[in-house]
C-alpha cells in the first residue's frame, strides 16, 4: 500500500512538468530512500538471537507496564537500546507481585527466555511480529521470574522531560479507572490514547461503523486542546506571542502522555508548524503543511504509511484541503469515499449506515459526547454523581450506535487487489480535484464493481486447512463461490489455572480469512464431535457469520452441554444429525461415520468424503483406530488422495491397515506448536514414512491451500513453504 502511494505521488510530480519540482521530488526520494535503507540495516542489526534461561535489565516507563488480574505486559529498552516486549504469567490462584506496579521510570531485572516474533501462519493474518518491528520492537521477553525493581536515573534534561511525561501519564490512567466504567473507557480513549482490553467488546459499533477515529487522537482534539490553552491563556492577558511560545512546549508534551499515536504525531506536527510560521512571519499553504508534516513523520515514524493508521490519517488530511467550503454531505461522501479503499484493504467489510452515521454523529459527537467526556473526566472525581450522569449520557449515546449498528447493511466486500486499491485512490483524487466528474465516478463504479466480482465469484475454487493451532479447522469453497463448506471451527483448550483475556483466535484467524475472501455465509458448517478444539469457536462463526445449515454426527444433539454452547447462534440456522450413507448438501460431501448415535466423543466423529479439483479428500475429525477400521470393513473399496489424519496426528488414530486400505497420495496434519500432546506421534509419522505417504503439517507449513478450477486438477500452497504441486 505505502508503495502504491509513493507511485502516485511520483506519478503526480511527473504531470506537473515542472523541472524545479521534479529536482526536488528527486533528492528528498533520495535522502528518504538513503533514510528507510538505513532504517532497514538497523532492524537486521537490532534483532537478537533467541536466548533461554537468561536474565535482561529493562528500563520501562510506567505507562508501558500494564498488570493484569493474572499476567503482565511490559514494553522496555534493554541496555543496548533495543526495545523488547516482555509478558509474565502467575500461577494459578495467584496475582502478580506489586513491585511490577511502577509509577516512575524503573530499571527492571527480569529472568526469562529471549524469543524472536513468530510469523503470521494464515493468509491475510494480522503479522503482529511485524507491527511490532514497524514500531521498532524486535524482540520479546516471555518472563518468568521478577528479579528487581529500581528506579532509573536521567541523565540528561530530554530523559527527565520524557520521564515526567509517562508517569503524568499513568497516574491519569490510574485515575481514570476510579471513573465509572463506560466514562472511564471514553475518558481514557479520547484523551489518553489508552484502550482497555474491553474496548472493541463494549464499544463495537464504533468499529462497525467506521467511527474509530474519534477515538484515535487527532487533529480533532489538538483543535480542541491548542483553542482551549489559548484561550485560557489570553484570559491571563498574555500576549500572542506568548500564547504561540507556551503552545509549542505544551503540544509534545500533550503527544506523549495521549499515547503517542501515528494519527497524532500528524496533528502536532501540522499545530506545530502553524505556530512557527506564524512566529516567524511565514505564510504556508495547507497543502505544503501537509507535504511537511508528512516528512517530518517519516523520518521519527519510518512505518508510518506502512499501517491502516497512518494511511487514513493523511489521506483524510489531505482531502479535507480540497474539500473546504462544500457542503456537509458532500464533504462526508468525499471523506467516506478517500478512506474507502484503505478500509476495504486492511478491514474488507464496510456498513451502509456508516456514511450516514459519520454525517449525523460527528456534529453530536464534538459539541455533546466530547465535552460531556472533559467535563466527567475534570469533575467526576469530585462530584461522583455527575460522573454517573456523565455515565449514563455516554450510555445512551453507545446504544444509539449499538442500534444503527445491528441494522442490516454490513458489506463483507473482501481485500481487493492492490492494483485495483492503487486505482479506486487515484480515481478519487480526481473526484476530489473536480475534474471531469461523470467520467471519474463512472470509473469508480466500474473498479469496485470489478473488485467486488473478482473477489465474491472467483475462477478457482479452493480446499483450505487454517494453521488454527491445537485443533481443527478446514473450508472448502467451490469454484465462482457456488458453495461454502466449513469443517470444525478449532477452539482453545483450558487445561485449569488463568486464561489470557484475548480476541477470540477464530476472529484473527478463520474468520478473519474468509472475511477477506468476501465470504460473508457458510451453506454448511460441519462439526465432527464435540471437543473444544474442534468446536470451541462455534459461538463466534454463528455469531459473525450466515450459516445456513449445522450438520452434527448422529446423536450428539442429545448431549446438553454441546447443545447450551451452540443454542444461542441457532436464529436462523437448521441443525441437521447425519450418519453414515448420508450427503452434505450440495457440497459434494459424503458421510462416512457415524454408524451408531453417540454423546460426540472421540469415537463419534463424522467422517466426510469429496471430490474437488480431481482429488477425493477424506476428513476423519478425531476418530480412533477401532472406528477407522470399521469404516473401510463398511466401505472396502474406499480410496482417498489427500487424508486428514485423525486426531492431529495422535497414535490413537491413522492405523496401518487404514492408511494401507485408502491409499492416500498426501496426508494432511493439523496440530499445534509445542503442543502438550507431542502430536503428531513418532508411531503416525513411522506409518506414514513405511507407507511412503507425503504430508503436510500446520506446525510447519501453516495454511495449506489445495487450489484448483473446475473439470481442471489443482496445485498446493503453504505459507511456510514453497508451493507443492
Amino acid at each position: 500500500m505505502a508503495a502504491g502511494l509513493t507511485g502516485i505521488w511520483a506519478v503526480r510530480i511527473l504531470l506537473l512538468r515542472d523541472r524545479v519540482i521534479a529536482i526536488w521530488a528527486l533528492v528528498v526520494s533520495v535522502v528518504f530512500g538513503c533514510w528507510f535503507a538505513f532504517q532497514h540495516d538497523q532492524r537486521q542489526q537490532r534483532t537478537l538471537p533467541e536466548m533461554t534461561n537468561t536474565t535482561v535489565q529493562l528500563r520501562v516507563q510506567p505507562d508501558d507496564v500494564l498488570v493484569g488480574p493474572d499476567s503482565v505486559q511490559v514494553k522496555g529498552r534493554l541496555p543496548t537500546g533495543q526495545l523488547v516486549t516482555g509478558q509474565y504469567y502467575v500461577g494459578e490462584g495467584e496475582k502478580p507481585e506489586p513491585q511490577w506496579r511502577v509509577m516512575k521510570t524503573s530499571v527492571m531485572t527480569v529472568a526469562g527466555d529471549i524469543q524472536q516474533f513468530a510469523p503470521a501462519t494464515n493468509v491475510n493474518e494480522f503479522d503482529y511480529g511485524e507491527y511490532q518491528r514497524q514500531n521498532g520492537v524486535f524482540n520479546r521477553v516471555k518472563i518468568s521470574r521478577l528479579v528487581a525493581v529500581r528506579p532509573a536515573v536521567p541523565r540528561t534534561l530530554w530523559q527527565s522531560w520524557l520521564n515526567g511525561c509517562h508517569a503524568i501519564r499513568q497516574r491519569l490512567i490510574l485515575q481514570t479507572k476510579r471513573l465509572p466504567p463506560l466514562l472511564a473507557m471514553y475518558v481514557q480513549g479520547l484523551f489518553l490514547g489508552f484502550r482497555a482490553d474491553n474496548f472493541y467488546d463494549n464499544l463495537s459499533a464504533v468499529t462497525d461503523l467506521g467511527l474509530i477515529h474519534l477515538f484515535s487522537i487527532s487533529g480533532f482534539h489538538v483543535v480542541w486542546l491548542t483553542a482551549l490553552v489559548a484561550f485560557v491563556l489570553k484570559r491571563l492577558r498574555c500576549s500572542e506571542t506568548m500564547v504561540n511560545v507556551i503552545l509549542i512546549l505544551v503540544l509534545p508534551s500533550y503527544y506523549i502522555l495521549a499515547g503517542a499515536a501515528p494519527s497524532l504525531l500528524r496533528a502536532i506536527l501540522v499545530s506545530m508548524l502553524v505556530i512557527i510560521a506564524a512566529l516567524a512571519g511565514w505564510k504556508i499553504s495547507p497543502l505544503t503543511l501537509w507535504g511537511l508534516s508528512l516528512m517530518l513523520a517519516l523520518i521519527w515514524y519510518p512505518a508510518l504509511l506502512m499501517q491502516l493508521g497512518g494511511q487514513l490519517s493523511y489521506a483524510l488530511a489531505f482531502a479535507l484541503i480540497f474539500v473546504e467550503g462544500r457542503s456537509a454531505f458532500a464533504k462526508t461522501m468525499l471523506l467516506n469515499l478517500v478512506s474507502l479503499p484503505f478500509v476495504l484493504y486492511h478491514v474488507y467489510q464496510w456498513h451502509i449506515w456508516s456514511l450516514l452515521a459519520n454525517l449525523l454523529i460527528l456534529p453530536v459527537f464534538s459539541w455533546l459526547i466530547f465535552p460531556v467526556t472533559l467535563i466527567g473526566a475534570v469533575v467526576g472525581l469530585k462530584f461522583p454523581m455527575l460522573a454517573q450522569m456523565c455515565d449514563h449520557l455516554l450510555g445512551w449515546f453507545t446504544r444509539a450506535l449499538d442500534a444503527i449498528a445491528a441494522m442490516p447493511g454490513m458489506i463483507t466486500f473482501g481485500k481487493p487487489h492492490i492494483l485495483l486499491v492503487i486505482a479506486l485512490v487515484v480515481l478519487t483524487l480526481l473526484l476530489l480535484a473536480g475534474r471531469h466528474q461523470r467520467q471519474v465516478i463512472i470509473g469508480l463504479t466500474a473498479v469496485y464493481t470489478l473488485a467486488f466480482m473478482l473477489i465474491h465469484f472467483p475462477v478457482k475454487g479452493e480446499v483450505t486447512f487454517f494453521d488454527i493451532g491445537q485443533g481443527d479447522s478446514f473450508m472448502i469453497r467451490e469454484p465462482l463461490g457456488r458453495q461454502i463448506t466449513m469443517i470444525d471451527t478449532g477452539g482453545d483448550v483450558f487445561f485449569g489455572g488463568h486464561q489470557v483475556k484475548r480476541r477470540s483466535r477464530a476472529l484473527r484467524l478463520n474468520i478473519n480469512y474468509m472475511k477477506s475472501m468476501g465470504i460473508h455465509r457458510i451453506d454448511a458448517l460441519c462439526l465432527s464431535h464435540q471437543d473444544a478444539d474442534h468446536v470451541g469457536f462455534v459461538g463466534d462463526v454463528l455469531q459473525t457469520m450466515d450459516v445456513k445449515r449445522l450438520y452434527i454426527p448422529w446423536g450428539m444433539a442429545a448431549n446438553p452441554q454441546f447443545m447450551r454452547r451452540i443454542r444461542p447462534g441457532l436464529k436462523h440456522t437448521k441443525l441437521i444429525s447425519v450418519h453414515a450413507g448420508q450427503h452434505i448438501t450440495g457440497s459434494g460431501l459424503d458421510v462416512l461415520h457415524p454408524f451408531t448415535p453417540g454423546l460426540g466423543g472421540n469415537e463419534d466423529s463424522m467422517v466426510l468424503t469429496g471430490v474437488y479439483g480431481g482429488l477425493r479428500f477424506t476428513f476423519t475429525g478425531d476418530l480412533g483406530q477401532e472406528g477407522e477400521k470399521d469404516v473401510i470393513a463398511h466401505y472396502p473399496n474406499l480410496r482417498t488422495d489427500v487424508l486428514k489424519l485423525g486426531h492431529h496426528g495422535s497414535k490413537t488414530a491413522s492405523a496401518p491397515e487404514f492408511i494401507q486400505a485408502l491409499k492416500p497420495k498426501w496426508g494432511i496434519i493439523s496440530a499445534g506448536r509445542n503442543n502438550r500432546y507431542g502430536h503428531p506421534n513418532p508411531e503416525t509419522l513411522a506409518t506414514l514414512a513405511q507407507q511412503h505417504v507425503p504430508f503436510f503439517n500446520t506446525q510447519t507449513n501453516g495454511m495449506i491451500r489445495y487450489r484448483f478450477r473446475d473439470h481442471h486438477p489443482g496445485y498446493w500452497e503453504t505459507v511456510m513453504k514453497e508451493e507443492k504441486d
